[in-house]
């Protein structure tokens, strides 16, 4: 049988490829990708983020992991208003949340896997001890981000050395994630929890004015959730509860299954309505009267075996290098997850989860696979995930055209944007000049059946990687 990989790095891909190749399983491989990505996509994902998880083992609905952090039990309305702050600031220690990232990864790799932790962030140290080549991606965000990186001392020196922000090619060297990811491999995911570690996360984090602590790191768990689906144009698309956006993509669907024949209007309306009833609603977004200009960072990763096991697997530190505070013991940042609550204009719920905009996706016809499908890019993820399926499922299209067609965004305030090409721009040409914001379109992988044969497609438009292996 046919195995397939989709991330968003050719190292990644290949880090996977060898796993497969080595009769390693789908989780075994999407495992070894992402500690891969959480070496050279530091804007991205790491150590200090965290992730979601969906697990096909062939037949029947998906396992589904939650590997995402509670609001601190000191993150109160109060709490914020003593520290000076009307709200969850966007970046610094009071936006962060336990990182349950490497959690999530050795959940996954014990309850599903077949290789040891440690082989599985063999590849990744090795990355992080010689040396990785900057890729445009990396390069692009570190030049946004870097007057605000620049005054870290950890990412400071690591990604704009001597106030220059890195450049495509430059090699970058992290030894301090070499030892993290030593004692990983020898601690698990309890040495980022607790230990000396954890308790570095909290001390930099509180440091910064934040309210994280050693008890909430504690009480953190990854948690099997179950997920929710809709039956759509005779295949089951699966999605992550609240409150992640995954709801968003149910409800455009269960919007769009009446009707007949479906248009791209039609889809337009049914995904802003998704998002809308789901709680977010990209128009309503706005900071002081204006649309808020979206900055975050995701990244996602297909993966299927040659028994039919898949993965879909999205992991983040949310914001562009995270909460822009980098941890000496981990070699990068921590995320900033809880500004989700400003993105949202919500209260924070101390010990409850925060809104997540990171969803897997996953589709299944009978019980079988039919795909497993990301996308990074914040707001963009449920608007892709949606033009996605609707491309493979209604049009007919195989991954690699579905993920390559045009793509519209609902831009936060409402204005939409349109990729060159899109079957909207007869009705919204003034969409086609429209920026997307620096997140874009999105950044699509998807591994499925297509014509009864695997196929991968990783999306063009961040340089992302996909290979097929007989």
């Amino acid at each position: 049988m046919t195995a397939a990989v989709a991330t968003s790095d050719p190292r990644a891909t290949g880090a996977a490829v060898e796993v497969l190749s080595d009769g390693g399983n789908a989780v075994d491989a999407a495992v070894t990708a992402c500690f891969v990505l959480y070496v050279v996509e530091p804007q991205s994902c790491g150590v200090g983020g965290d992730g979601f998880m969906f697990v096909h083992d062939g037949r029947g609905a998906p396992a589904a992991l939650d590997g995402s952090g509670a609001v601190p039990l000191e993150l109160t309305t109060e709490g914020l208003r003593r520290s000076g702050h009307d709200a969850v600031p966007a970046r610094g220690g009071a936006s962060v949340t336990p990182p349950g990232a490497v959690a999530l990864l050795e959940t996954a790799l014990a309850g599903h896997g077949t290789i040891s932790l440690a082989d599985a962030v063999g590849p990744a140290r090795r990355y992080a001890a010689s040396g990785f080549e900057v890729r445009p991606t990396l390069a692009s965000t570190a030049a946004r981000s870097g007057a605000s990186l620049a005054s870290d001392p950890v990412l400071g020196p690591l990604y704009v050395p001597e106030g220059t922000p890195v450049a495509e090619g430059s090699l970058v060297r992290n030894p301090r994630l070499a030892e993290c990811l030593d004692v990983i491999a020898s601690e698990g995911g309890r040495a980022v929890l607790g230990g000396p570690i954890g308790a570095a996360i909290v001390e930099r984090v509180r440091s910064d004015g934040g309210f994280l602590s050693e008890a909430d790191m504690a009480r953190h768990r990854t948690m099997a959730v179950e997920p929710g689906a809709v039956d759509f144009a005779g295949h089951t698309v699966w999605q992550m509860p609240l409150p992640t956006q995954g709801p968003s993509v149910l409800g455009a669907l269960e919007h769009l299954e009446p009707v007949t024949p479906v248009g791209w209007e039609a889809v337009l309306a049914a995904t802003s309505e998704g998002m809308r009833a789901a709680g977010f609603d990209p128009a309503a977004i706005v900071v002081g009267g204006r649309p808020k200009r979206a900055t975050g960072d995701t990244t996602f990763l297909a993966v299927v075996d040659h028994h039919g096991q898949a993965v879909s697997l999205i992991t983040s530190v949310f914001g562009d290098f995270g909460a822009h505070l980098g941890v000496d013991e981990i070699g990068g940042p921590i995320h900033n997850r809880a500004t989700t609550l400003r993105m949202l204009s919500l209260e924070p719920q101390p010990g409850a989860k925060p809104p997540h905009t990171t969803i897997p996706g996953l589709v299944t016809r009978d019980g079988r696979l039919g795909c497993v499908l990301g996308v990074a890019g914040g707001i963009m993820q449920p608007q892709a995930q949606v033009q996605l399926i609707v491309r493979m499922l209604l049009e007919g299209l195989g991954p690699r055209a579905a993920v390559d067609r045009p793509r519209f965004k609902v831009c936060f305030g409402g204005d939409l944007a349109l990729e060159g090409g899109h079957e909207l721009a007869g009705t919204h040409p003034a969409a086609l000049s429209r920026s997307p914001g620096p997140e874009g379109f999105g950044a699509a992988q998807v591994v499925g059946w297509h014509q009864g044969r695997l196929e991968a497609a990783a999306d063009a438009r961040r340089g992302g990687s996909a290979a097929v292996l007989d």
